[in-house]
């Protein structure tokens, strides 16, 4: 589906008014200490850019579209090794023409590789993760989706989940 211009001031005024809910007290900021030296960490990568394998199942435009303040809170898992061309980089919010001529502007695959193959990361894990930058009701992202990518990094043994925002 193509993706029109969207009323960015319609957004500035929800992000602005769900941002005034949030704490801003830095110590209710979770935080977990590294587990070990990153040169020995199992890494993860997760983009907000809306990326997802071609074939898989794209993110809902269509209920954004018709409910603008909603935002998809699902997410995808995407194999280290899908190249740049083997996905979707959908997004409604940005531009994704800089990612589709290079992926590391927003979802930097090829950048941790190269940093395992330096031994500054232990291992880039063999799965990926993307979900919508976009999602000002941050509920079912935090009670649903997050719980789900946990359990997978989790599977994998993961230390590291770098978050990469858009």
């Amino acid at each position: 589906m193509p993706v029109a211009k969207v009323d960015s001031n319609y957004y500035h005024d929800q992000s602005e008014r769900l941002a005034q809910q949030r704490p801003n007290d830095p110590a209710e900021t979770p935080w977990t200490p590294m587990p070990k030296p990153l040169s020995e960490c199992k890494v993860t990568l997760v983009s907000t850019a809306g990326i997802f394998v071609k074939g898989d199942e794209p993110f809902d435009y269509g209920r954004e579209w018709a409910e603008p303040s909603w935002g998809d809170p699902s997410h995808r898992e995407i194999p280290r090794t899908a190249g740049q061309d083997d996905v979707v980089y959908s997004h409604l919010h940005i531009d994704t023409s800089f990612l589709t001529r290079d992926r590391n502007v927003a979802w930097p695959v090829d950048i941790f590789n190269d940093y395992e193959k330096e031994g500054k990361i232990g291992a880039l894990a063999n799965t990926l993760y993307s979900i919508m930058g976009y999602i000002p009701n941050f509920s079912p992202l935090i009670k649903r989706t997050a719980p789900l990518m946990v359990e997978s990094m989790k599977a994998q043994c993961v230390d590291v989940a770098f978050i990469v925002p858009v």
